[in-house]
């Protein structure tokens, strides 16, 4: 059963967010963060919310937000499609030409005003998810079957 993030988990969470994405703190406000496993989500605050979960016994609830890894926190397509319009930071909008090939699995080089990391994907302002960018190249951490609503007709 998920947990309620800590204060200062909620606060590293919030600080990954602002300096990775450059998403204010003000996104987050009337959500909270449970944790479980290598997972962490993010649900509308509620003042039952602690109560229902419990009685429900919930294996989880909200939109997976985060997964954490050896190597830090991977942010989900799905918790970038809904926070993602606020990011300002590492974010590439693809062209046309660029989202075919990303979205059909090709790696991309892309210019270097992107740190090291993962970035938010979007195009024509439409958050599509995750992408990993390091030494010029751009790829894809979109799931497949998330992707395919995204491909050109």
């Amino acid at each position: 059963m998920p947990t309620f993030a800590s204060e200062a988990e909620r606060r590293e969470i919030l600080d990954y967010f602002s300096h990775r994405f450059g998403i204010p703190e003000k996104a987050f406000e009337g959500f909270c963060f449970l944790k479980g496993g290598r997972k962490v989500w993010v649900v509308r605050d509620h003042p039952e919310l602690e109560r229902i979960l419990q009685d429900m016994r919930v294996e989880s609830a909200g939109i997976p937000l985060l997964r954490t890894k050896a190597s830090g926190w991977k942010p989900t397509t799905a918790g970038l499609q809904f926070f993602g319009h606020h990011a300002t930071r590492n974010v590439v909008e693809l062209g046309e030409e660029d989202l075919a090939a990303f979205l059909g699995g090709k790696t991309l080089k892309v210019p270097s005003f992107l740190e090291p990391g993962f970035a938010v994907i979007r195009r024509r302002g439409k958050i599509l998810g995750c992408a990993v960018y390091g030494k010029g190249r751009l790829r894809s951490q979109i799931p497949r079957k998330r992707r395919e609503p995204f491909i050109p007709a």
